[in-house]
Order: C-alpha cells, then sequence, then structure tokens
C-alpha cells in the first residue's frame, strides 16, 4: 500500500464513523462487542464535544482516518489520565503512527497537568506486540488479572509517570 502524507488532528468528525470500524476490524484485535464500545466512545464524543471528558488524536493519510488513540482524564483523581483505546489499521501498523499518537497523548497530558497515565491491555499472546511497544515507550506493566475479560483473557495494567 502507498502511503500519502500522514496528517494528524485532535478534532473528531463525523466521517470518522465511517473509518472507525474499519481501523479496529482491520487488526484482528477487537471481539464485535470491543468494536461496539469503541464505536459508542466515539458517537458520545461527537454528540459533546469535548464536554463528554473524551478524547482523541486522529491519524490520516490522506484524508481518510487511519488510526487513533482515545483517553480522558479520571475524574476521581487529582492529575491521571486513562488511555482508553488505540488502533491502527492493520495496512499502517509499524510505520510509526502509533507513537506520534503516544506522544500527541502525553504531551496533552503534560500540558493539562497531568502526571500519570494509566491503562490497560489484554494478556492474550495477541496482544505481545502491544504489550511490547507501551515497555518500548517508557510504560510499565504494572498489574495483571487472569480471566477478567474472559477465561484466559488477563487484564495488563500498564503505566507511566509523565509529569
Amino acid at each position: 500500500m502507498k502511503i500519502n502524507q500522514i496528517t494528524y488532528r485532535k478534532e473528531t468528525k463525523e466521517s470518522d464513523l465511517e473509518d472507525f470500524r474499519e481501523v479496529l476490524s482491520s487488526s484482528g484485535f477487537f471481539y464485535e462487542y470491543e468494536i461496539e464500545a469503541a464505536e459508542d466512545f466515539l458517537k458520545y464524543q461527537l454528540e459533546d464535544g469535548d464536554e463528554s471528558g473524551v478524547y482523541y488524536y486522529m491519524a490520516e493519510d490522506n484524508g481518510k482516518m487511519i488510526g487513533f488513540i482515545c483517553f480522558g482524564f479520571d475524574s476521581c483523581t487529582v492529575h491521571t489520565y486513562i488511555l482508553y483505546w488505540m488502533a491502527i489499521h492493520n495496512d499502517y501498523r509499524g510505520k510509526g503512527i502509533g507513537k506520534v499518537l503516544l506522544k500527541k497523548f502525553e504531551d496533552y497530558v503534560i500540558e493539562h497537568g497531568g502526571k500519570k497515565i494509566v491503562g490497560e491491555t489484554s494478556g492474550r499472546e495477541l496482544y505481545k506486540p502491544t504489550r511490547d511497544f507501551y515497555v518500548k515507550n517508557g510504560y510499565k506493566l504494572v498489574a495483571e488479572i487472569p480471566d477478567y475479560y474472559s477465561i484466559g483473557d488477563s487484564r495488563v495494567t500498564i503505566v507511566k509517570d509523565v509529569g
């Protein structure tokens, strides 16, 4: 696949809904109910904007959304942000797009007084490259809850101190 010029934006737009499912489905990582939950986050953000407390950075190739990071402030804390979702279309994985999105998110957290980022991912073998990606980018794997998502699918908590 020929990649044109990758651009990044913070704003979400209605046309993202068309590309969102394709991005999530292309990876083969997400169950249907996870894709639906992720779509609900995007719909909520599109309806209420920043008032929703859900924020995005989108990656685009020639105007088509090809990846995203979704996050929010944990209102039960003083300075912690939650990384909800990140996905890159399978055709674009391994090209540094996820690293750029992660950096944009981390910069946002720092600019808004955040000190800590917490996220979660699956413990399934399929997600080993995902866990390795986070570790390479300074995150620590701090906890694992066996059989959290389903039998044989643990929840791995990741954390990074940014401030």
